[in-house]
């Protein structure tokens, strides 16, 4: 449900308690009636019972006043102890103890504080309106004051058939209610947002106040039940009103840049008051001429001070509306100042996307001509191949920015445009920037962030890049120029950068257009084939060949020749193909000069796959078990695939296949799903790991996996983590960030695996929320520099910690360098001592009651 529609329900929840509070009370108060004498001598039965709701209503003032700050808090308990003074008086009169209300006594004076408090708060509620004018609000609250006292003086003070004097205590209740009713409909018609309906409420208890305050007038002089009834009646409401109001009242004051919460805002409830308080007036005057009745002197000076009051408004509303309009025209002015003086274009578009207002800069930027014409339609200034975009992202929405470009001498200009649409219609604001320059620059950045400055090739960051594409065949190919270093020596390194030059030259000659050549550094090349194995070889082979031709660098001739390495560029991604073709090329190396050598890829023979595996049980989860530095235990979980043929395989060519396969998805689903079923019921595991290999992560359902292995298994989703490498997270598809955003929502850990060996974490921390990282403590130092490996650490967990990562450690064994990982500060370690690749059995027991669980324990 919206905000906007829980408030609506919460809104008209709280209007059907109220109501549902109003009727009881009208019920109790109608209940005692039958034990109230109608003379208003001895105990008062409905005034008990008012007495008895008031405490009630005390109570929830209170309690919503509460939370409250600043005025808010005062005016709240000011309404507080009004409604506990008016419960003090109805208990007094109600018991007999004092006089009823009407003679003077107690009960009177009590109420004089509880008839007060309601005008200081409409007029606290008026004060909060910016745009409030005192003069006229007092203009206006003596108008309807002065009107409502003739209709007073008619109906009821004069009226023809009173049979007695009017007590000064009777012309003081009803003078209240005249006043009363006036000033809470000048002061309450205009309210601000926020206050709206705190503003209606305090309109109903103060009309309910004066009503109460009326019907006591009127039984005074014509004691019958029927009045005490209609003043009961109004009693219980203006209860009810003021428990709403300050319920309706807002917390804190608003930010002043809040100009929503500050806004002007029409009380429906004061406006029709103040219109039937005035309309009242030609309406009492008809009464008196109807039967003859002499109107007295103070109403006929009323009558004429309303007539004078009203032409001053008249005259006020002029000077502000005046006001009003000078303003709009000043602020419109220094508006269409600022949009014509700013270099940055402002447009105006209806429904149909047709240019209402464009500002001098936006002419400029569309084309546009500077003389009026017929209205432009957008999207047919911008470049033909992008209307169809531009028209439907403009009418949609879906885009709070987009980018278009229009038609100019040379290139077209290029332009960011913010669009915001008008709550009023169709209608939407464009802000243009010309972002030419800025995209150009940022072409030319990119351009060169993946390209060699020397050869003019595609550098190892373009080739991962590209690997990372999903694509059909393909080979890469890794070559070494034979006789190199010798250029160098005698030509000098001039000579050499010349020589690469020219084997970049020959390297983009002998390949197919569709091929990226590519420059590693050094004199070391590749090339992406797009084809099968054996086109990559017979590739390979025109490489070498090429190489072998002669070069000549600084006025010699040198003879260098080239090895090749071939492998498959397979499911497993590039950096194993990468891997993988390396060592073919050290194998063609050691074979001599002008070699070419291919790597499997890792595939294993036979007719078994991966999908008929999976369906027939062949691929279970084999479990490392991590020691930490307390109790709790960390899991490992590995998928590993029992081939027909060949047995047991190892993770990697289980990925490898399925990715050639194509089940990547489901070889993923299926490990989420057992991995999390095997651990819920576990004792003590405080985190399960699985990884998601680099080329097989299915981004687009992973969110969907993960929610499903948690449900189905129940384990929580904090133990589990998801561990990705950083050629996982530099290769992904963009659906990964937003899946690992979103699982790290609902708790899930995500661990950087191999950190430590690549690039900063700052760079990952952008891609992806981590949770902790996981470093191989073997590859950090040099071989046999133990210092080196200790230093690393340390500085690897001081950046983790820095940013809130656990770190975890594996590749050590137990001794010196194992104590000194622990002491740099790293949380979790899986030391060579631990248990490495068994079955879930084989865990479960480790963990039964009894068991040491000393390799488990290890640290």
């Amino acid at each position: 449900m919206t905000g906007a529609g829980r408030s609506g329900a919460a809104v008209g929840g709280g209007v059907r308690g109220s109501v549902l509070v109003v009727l009881l009370g009208l019920l109790a108060v109608g209940a005692s009636l039958p034990w109230t004498p109608s003379d208003a001598l001895g105990a008062q039965a409905d005034n008990t019972v008012l007495g008895v709701l008031a405490v009630v209503a005390a109570v929830r003032t209170g309690s919503a006043s509460r939370g409250r700050t600043g005025r808010w808090r005062a005016t709240g308990w000011a309404m507080t102890v009004m409604v506990a003074l008016f419960a003090v008086a109805c208990l007094v009169t109600g018991s007999g103890v004092a006089g009823a209300f009407g003679v003077a006594g107690v009960g009177d004076l009590l109420l004089v504080p509880v008839l007060v408090v309601p005008l200081v708060v409409c007029t606290v509620l008026a004060h909060q309106v910016s745009t409030s004018r005192w003069v006229t609000l007092a203009v206006d609250g003596v108008a309807v004051v002065l009107a409502l006292a003739v209709v007073t003086d008619v109906l009821a003070l004069h009226s023809p058939d009173l049979t007695q004097p009017v007590s000064a205590v009777t012309l003081g209740y009803a003078g209240y209610a005249v006043v009363a009713v006036g000033l809470t409909g000048a002061l309450c018609t205009v309210s601000t947002r926020d206050l709206q309906r705190t503003a209606t409420a305090m309109v109903v208890a103060s009309v309910g106040v004066a009503l109460a305050t009326a019907m006591l007038a009127v039984g005074n002089d014509r004691p019958t039940l029927l009045w005490q009834a209609l003043g009961d009646a109004a009693s219980v409401v203006a209860l009810e009103a003021c428990v709403v109001a300050v319920r309706c009242m807002p917390r804190a004051r608003p930010g002043r840049d809040d100009v929503l919460a500050q806004s002007p805002r029409v009380v429906p409830a004061g406006l029709l008051v103040t219109v039937l308080s005035l309309g009242g007036l030609p309406v009492a005057l008809a009464v008196a001429a109807a039967r003859g009745q002499q109107l007295t002197t103070g109403s006929l000076v009323a009558v004429a001070g309303v007539v004078a009051l009203l032409l001053v408004r008249s005259t006020l509303r002029l000077r502000t509306s005046a006001r009003l309009v000078a303003d709009a025209v000043r602020a419109e002015e220094d508006l269409r100042s600022l949009v014509e003086g700013s270099t940055d274009g402002v447009v105006v578009v209806d429904d149909a996307l047709r240019v209402q207002f464009a500002s001098p800069a936006a002419r400029a930027l569309l084309g546009l001509p500077d003389e009026a014409g017929d209205p432009a339609h957008l999207p047919d200034l911008v470049l033909a191949e992008d209307r169809e975009r531009v028209a439907a992202d403009l009418r949609t929405g879906a885009a709070p920015s987009l980018h278009l470009r229009v038609p100019d001498v040379g290139q077209p200009t290029e332009l960011e445009v913010t669009a915001h649409p008008r709550a009023d219609g169709g209608r939407r604001v464009l802000h243009l920037r010309d972002v030419t320059v800025r995209r150009r620059r940022e072409r030319e950045l990119e351009r060169m962030a993946y390209t060699d400055h020397l050869t003019q090739l595609p550098n190892r960051a373009r080739l991962f890049r590209e690997l990372a594409v999903p694509a059909g065949d393909r080979c890469l190919l890794v070559l070494d120029l034979d006789g190199f270093k010798a250029v160098n020596d005698v030509a000098g390194h001039e000579a050499g950068d010349h020589l690469l030059v020219e084997v970049a030259r020959r390297l983009r000659s002998v390949v197919r257009e569709q091929d990226l050549v590519v420059r590693l550094g050094g004199d070391e090349f590749a090339v992406v084939v797009a084809g099968t194995l054996a086109e990559a070889v017979e590739a390979a082979e025109r490489v070498v060949d090429v190489a072998a031709l002669p070069h000549r660098a600084a006025g010699r001739t040198f003879a260098i020749g080239a090895s090749v390495g071939v492998a498959p560029v397979g499911g497993a991604g590039g950096q194993h193909a990468f891997r993988e073709a390396d060592d073919a090329l050290r194998a063609a190396k050691a074979a001599g000069k002008g070699c070419v050598r291919v790597q499997d890829d890792g595939a294993v023979d036979g007719d078994d796959t991966v999908t008929a595996a999976l369906a027939e049980g062949r691929v279970e989860l084999r479990y490392s078990v991590t020691g930490s530095t307390g109790d709790p235990r960390s899991l490992h979980a590995e998928p590993f695939w029992h081939h027909t043929v060949t047995g047991l395989r190892p993770p990697a060519e289980l990925w490898a296949a399925a990715g050639r396969e194509g089940c990547d998805a489901a070889l993923q689903a299926w490990v989420l799903d057992r991995a999390c079923r095997d651990t819920a019921p576990l004792p003590g595991i405080r985190v399960l790991a699985v990884d998601l290999p680099a080329g097989h992560v299915a981004a687009d359902q992973l969110v969907a996996d993960v929610r499903r292995a948690l449900d189905g298994s129940g384990l929580a989703p904090g133990t589990l983590s998801l561990a990705l490498t950083e050629a996982a997270l530099q290769t992904s598809p963009p659906a990964l960030p937003p899946a690992l955003r979103e699982l790290h929502a609902l708790g899930v850990r995500i661990c950087l695996d191999d950190y430590g060996l690549g690039q900063t974490i700052h760079a990952h921390l952008s891609r992806a929320p981590l949770t902790s990282v996981r470093i191989d403590v073997a590859a950090l130092g040099a071989r046999g520099d133990e210092e080196l490996t200790r230093r690393s650490v340390r500085a690897i967990v001081a950046t983790c910690t820095a940013y809130g990562l656990d770190t975890v450690a594996h590749g050590v064994s137990p001794g010196p360098l194992l104590d000194a990982v622990l002491a740099a500060g790293v949380q979790t370690v899986r030391t060579r001592a631990d248990l490495h690749h068994v079955t879930v059995e084989q865990v479960r027991r480790e963990l039964r009651p009894g068991a040491e669980g000393a390799r488990i324990l290890a640290r």
